[in-house]
């Protein structure tokens, strides 16, 4: 399976509410779909990882590039419906509010969401830790890409 989390970025804003929404297919013939869950069904841990990547993207590119966006904490996380593979996915976050902790570091809290069609499949309100990493320049090597 390529760990690729997200196909495309269809919509970025950074300006005013910082929202991103992204496109997702997940290939029925990845690796994750040979498990317990068999081919019927997106195993809920990726649906997870959709977001958190969804989430992470925005983060970073709201913060300039220049701090990585690191999952800290699932405060609430509820899935829907199945989402199966083969089908087109789309992930939505919006920034919810962001707090400094210290020098170069802060904890940014985004709303995200994954949709099949209009449908709802998950949501979910995801924490991250935002640090700097001295010495590497993360937007050359695509920072949370």
């Amino acid at each position: 399976m390529r760990y690729r989390f997200i196909d495309k970025i269809t919509s970025l804003t950074l300006d005013g509410e910082p929202r991103i929404e992204v496109a997702k297919t997940f290939d029925a013939g990845d690796d994750a779909f040979s498990g317990p869950s068999g081919q019927a069904r997106v195993p809920e841990s990726l649906l997870l990882e959709l977001m958190a990547m969804t989430g992470g993207q925005l983060i970073f590119r709201h913060l300039g590039e220049n701090r990585l966006p690191l999952l800290l904490k699932v405060p609430e996380c509820r899935f829907d419906r199945v989402a199966g593979p083969g089908i087109a996915l789309r992930a939505v976050a919006a920034l919810r509010g962001a707090s400094e902790v210290a020098d170069d570091t802060s904890v940014v809290e985004a709303a995200t969401e994954v949709y099949s069609g209009d449908e709802r499949v998950a949501a979910g309100v995801l924490m991250y830790l935002c640090v700097s990493v001295p010495g590497v320049d993360l937007a050359a090597h695509g920072g949370g890409r």
